[in-house]
């Protein structure tokens, strides 16, 4: 009995990961190999991580039953993204643009709603308060969303390396339960802090485990080492075994 209590508790407890951006075969592989929740795949044409329908069926066909394939859409039209859906194959879907709520309850695949956040550093009050009620506006998304994903405000949509302030994310639990996401800058260094201080029961990743050359980030090429470090640190310190 006791056994079986432990292994409830590490089953509830343990932090999901999805690792976003993937273009190559080699860095499937690799985040397969991590043992990671769910894997992320771009459709928005404007970012250097850009993957074609097709492009992304040869790599969800890659993943095995119960691996989450998600596919990120900014402010496409329904048609659109029931058409890449169907052609690449993921099963679920992450709006990260102005989808309002009637956008998202008319998808037949489950959806992660992404809220961006502020990324300025040290705001006041006020700034807190503005962030505080996007928050609990934000809530209304979970009648017909899956979880919301707080990542921080850029011109890219995601995947610009920045973090936002961490301070908000004392609120989040009682606004949204279990039903959030952090994303935004994270890597193997910080997200340490973020699992000590805060507990997210999800987490998404994309250039924090990203290769570099000449210091430069190569954006959509994955670096296998980062991703195993990344995923054992959140293993160790979220109660996986």
């Amino acid at each position: 009995m006791l056994r079986i209590c432990r292994l409830w508790k590490i089953f509830v407890v343990r932090t999901r990961i999805k690792i976003c951006g993937l273009t190559r075969e080699e860095d499937v592989e690799s985040v397969l190999d991590a043992g990671v929740d769910a894997l992320g795949f771009v459709f928005y044409t404007s970012s250097p991580r850009f993957v074609s329908p097709e492009r992304a069926r040869q790599l969800t066909s890659l993943c095995p039953a119960w691996v989450s394939t998600v596919g990120l859409f900014v402010n496409s039209s329904r048609e659109e993204i029931s058409r890449i859906s169907d052609i690449s194959g993921i099963n679920q879907i992450q709006l990260h643009g102005d989808e309002s709520i009637d956008d998202c309850k008319k998808l037949s695949r489950p959806v992660v709603k992404a809220i961006r956040i502020s990324s300025k550093k040290n705001p006041n009050k006020g700034d807190y308060d503005n962030i505080l009620s996007q928050l609990i506006e934000s809530k209304r998304y979970l009648d017909f969303c899956s979880a919301i994903l707080l990542d921080a405000d850029s011109p890219s949509y995601g995947g610009s390396g920045k973090s936002f302030d961490w301070n908000v994310l004392n609120d989040v639990g009682s606004i949204f339960g279990r039903k959030w996401v952090l994303s935004g800058g994270l890597n193997a260094e910080n997200i340490r802090t973020a699992l000590d201080l805060y507990k997210p029961p999800s987490i998404d990743v994309s250039s924090g485990v990203e290769a570099c050359q000449n210091g430069l980030t190569l954006k959509g090429l994955k670096d296998k080492e980062k991703i195993n470090i990344f995923v054992s640190t959140v293993e160790k310190m979220s109660g996986k075994v």
